[in-house]
């Protein structure tokens, strides 16, 4: 679904089976961003083509975080030519947590190489420049995306509608948590796209999502 010039929004709204919203960037480095798990990889690709899109001409893939329901299709989207680009932390993390990973989901680890490595300042794609945020606590190597020019966010499971990413999963830590999100809510967004749910438009409506979720869940402290 086209949201903004440049901008489709994936949505993920099945009640039965878990996966992430995706987003893709139409610019001159086409960028799809977390796209989700593997065998549910052919709905994005039907939705995506309803748009004129094909998963081959992604140039780049990203993902925010490596968790199964994020990052499980990096693969397939390499096999077609895209670049692989994810916090060197959350490389680590796949090869770290390979046991727990494949006990969780039944699956083995995907094999990918990553082209390069996300880190903390700015990202230019062709004439579309993004900020990377390092945002620890949900999952170690956990990424947001700042699209400057849009004052959009995209916010992995850092921050939700009216939620936040859990912690008890490995690698997961509250106060790292609470730290992220409080960065995040220094930027001037007007557009909210995190990795579940719905996104959120509007400066207002996100920075009062921003403060309701931090007091709820950890306080005003």
């Amino acid at each position: 679904m086209r949201l903004r010039n440049g901008l489709y929004v994936y949505l993920w709204e099945s009640l039965t089976e878990n996966n992430c919203n995706s987003y893709l960037v139409d610019g001159p480095v086409r960028t799809l961003i977390d796209p989700g798990h593997l065998h549910l990889l052919p709905e994005l690709e039907r939705r995506m083509a309803e748009d004129g899109f094909r998963l081959s001409d992604v140039h780049l893939a990203v993902t925010t975080h490596p968790h199964p329901d994020h990052c499980e299709a990096l693969p397939a989207l390499q096999a077609r030519g895209s670049r692989i680009a994810m916090h060197e932390e959350a490389e680590a993390f796949l090869t770290e947590f390979r046991a727990q990973w494949e006990a969780m989901t039944g699956k083995k680890v995907p094999a990918f190489r990553v082209d390069f490595h996300l880190r903390q300042g700015r990202l230019q794609l062709g004439s579309e420049t993004f900020r990377v945020l390092e945002t620890p606590g949900h999952a170690p190597g956990s990424i947001c995306l700042y699209w400057e020019e849009e004052k959009a966010l995209f916010s992995g499971d850092v921050i939700f509608f009216q939620s936040v990413g859990r912690v008890d999963l490995p690698g997961g830590n509250d106060a790292l948590l609470l730290q992220s999100l409080d960065r995040l809510m220094e930027l001037d967004v007007e557009l909210l796209l995190p990795g579940h749910g719905p996104y959120l438009e509007g400066r207002g409506a996100v920075k009062e999502n921003f403060y309701l979720v931090r007091n709820h869940f950890f306080g005003m402290v």
